[in-house]
């Protein structure tokens, strides 16, 4: 029973819309070439946006877990997973984030047998915005273990398994 709820909840709260990519900066005004001498002052810097949202919940693996064995290079690795917060709140926002060795090519979390892919946003960067929805109460105030897979080109996976509250 919570396992037909709660997969379908995962795939719920994670399919919102992409990661959003950050902000480009406006370049600061220029000065045109003149033939006198140098101006003396230059503008005040601006505050910039923040490049990327803040994180509430750091987790970073020594050494990755659960790495398939294979005796080639360059294994599979979770180096981080950052999400907005450790205890998720319905109906809520959720930010993943998850940083990986450059030769993982797709990372997805699952969790009672129901899988989201979590996009690449670079190489070794793979991220996610969704919004978790209302559930019945009987779901809140309980532990969920979440198991996020890293897989390379060739069929290597890493695991990294998180324990994440629902309130």
């Amino acid at each position: 029973m919570i396992g037909a709820v709660l997969g379908p909840l995962l795939v719920a709260m994670l399919l919102a819309a992409p990661a959003t990519a950050a902000p480009t900066p406006e370049p600061g005004p220029s000065a045109a070439p003149t033939s006198g001498p140098a101006p003396l002052a230059s503008p005040a810097p601006r505050a910039l946006p923040a490049a990327t949202p803040a994180y509430g919940f750091v987790y970073k693996a020594t050494p990755s877990p659960d790495v398939t064995p294979f005796p080639g290079p360059n294994p599979p690795a979770i180096s981080e997973i950052d999400l907005s917060a450790a205890t998720l709140v319905t109906p809520g926002t959720i930010r993943v984030r998850v940083l990986t060795s450059d030769a993982v090519v797709s990372v997805a979390a699952e969790t009672f047998g129901s899988t989201i892919a979590i996009a690449r946003a670079a190489p070794g960067i793979f991220t996610l915005e969704g919004y978790v929805p209302a559930v019945p109460n009987a779901f809140k105030n309980r532990q969920y273990d979440v198991t996020f897979t890293a897989s390379s080109a060739d069929g290597r996976t890493a695991r990294v398994v998180l324990p994440l509250l629902l309130k």
